[in-house]
């Protein structure tokens, strides 16, 4: 970290709890918890739970309690009992599902999760904490080397679900491979909505109800860029690449900005709150998780911010680094206070980044 961002984050911490953009107090984590990451002056990152065991999602629930999946197959309920913005303890919400990449909840409060092929409802109906039902909604979608992913709900109440590929490159048997997927919230009526996304692993609606996803290209020979796109109801955005590795094919749509090669977009979100300076508002926040073993240029391994300007033609973007020094970071959200959470991956650990004016450094 700069000495300039060293300074700035210090100050952030005296000033964390009284100097917001809101008029919402947010929990000061203590000085501890304040974490290497470099970030834009005024910004400050705090590590606020450790101890994670390949973490893959996460997800706000009802009152606004967090919840993190394991790749393994657990979901957890974050506990912060004291209020000081650090989670002392993990409580099991739901345990012995499989490969769990996505969770997300529904506007009645069932935990709906994403394990290779299926997707599950979870919920707690006796109000104990943890779960006490679940039901498999979806099963049997097409999985391989990547398989469904992320889900968020639509303004429509639809349940969209991000399903990879089962291969490099290669012509899909199931034409629900390399796709995003849409459904009734108890599973019927399962569509296409988008295909020719090679490995889309994240999505999340903005406020004028556009959804956006992260998709991952092709590893080597192709070695393709990653993209981030406004995906839109029908629409076939080029994948498979053969037999010229070409992602900006004529037949496919173009995506909206380049993530770069081999960065490994993952985790994406809307900021929506009211914590950060006004200007961050509508920007979109994504985690790169960095490259693989075939990656000819190691990439990736940041938060990236997309600053989205509204044009006559659509929307345009501009990519812009935002945070570094995470090992994998894998999902990004925006709290109920307007902070944004961090989940990496390659430390077991959750980073909460905030935002105070007053430790801006000129």
């Amino acid at each position: 970290m700069r000495p300039v961002r060293i300074i700035a984050a210090l100050l952030a911490l005296l000033l964390f709890s009284t100097a917001f953009l809101n008029s919402d107090p947010v929990p000061t984590p203590n000085e501890t918890a304040m974490a290497a990451i470099d970030l834009p002056d005024g910004f400050a990152a705090f590590a606020v739970a450790d101890g994670l065991e390949l973490p893959t999602s996460l997800a706000v629930g009802p009152g606004g309690t967090l919840y993190v999946s394991q790749f393994a197959g657990s979901v957890f309920r974050l506990v912060d009992a004291d209020g000081d913005g650090v989670f002392e303890d993990k409580v099991e919400y739901a345990t012995d599902l499989t490969l769990i990449n996505g969770i997300a909840f529904a506007p009645d409060g069932a935990l709906y999760v994403s394990t290779a092929g299926s997707v599950t409802i979870i919920r707690d109906t006796d109000g104990d904490g943890a779960s006490d039902d679940r039901e498999e909604i979806i099963s049997g979608l097409p999985a391989g080397v990547h398989w469904n992913n992320g889900l968020a709900f639509g303004p429509d109440g639809l349940l969209y679900i991000t399903n990879g590929s089962t291969c490099n490159e290669c012509i899909e048997v199931d034409p629900r491979s390399a796709t995003i997927l849409r459904a009734k919230p108890d599973g019927s009526d399962l569509q296409v909505f988008a295909t020719g996304l090679r490995n889309p692993y994240d999505l999340t609606f903005d406020s004028e109800g556009r959804l956006w996803a992260t998709d991952n290209g092709s590893d080597p020979p192709c070695n393709t860029i990653d993209e981030l796109n406004i995906v839109l109801e029908g629409r076939d955005y080029g994948w498979p690449y053969e037999p010229d590795c070409d992602s900006f094919d004529a037949d496919g749509t173009p995506p909206i900005a380049s993530l770069h090669f081999n960065t490994g977009s993952t985790g994406i979100d809307n900021y929506d709150g009211a914590h950060f300076p006004p200007e961050y508002t509508g920007s979109l926040f994504m985690t790169l998780w960095g490259s693989n073993a075939l990656a000819p240029v190691p990439a990736g391994k940041v938060l990236v911010r997309a600053i989205i300007s509204e044009t006559a033609e659509g929307p345009q973007v501009t990519i812009e680094e935002f945070g570094t020094g995470f090992a994998n970071p894998i999902d990004v959200v925006v709290d109920s206070d307007g902070t944004l959470l961090v989940l990496d991956f390659g430390s077991g650990k959750l980073y909460r980044i905030g935002f105070s004016p007053s430790s801006s450094v000129p």
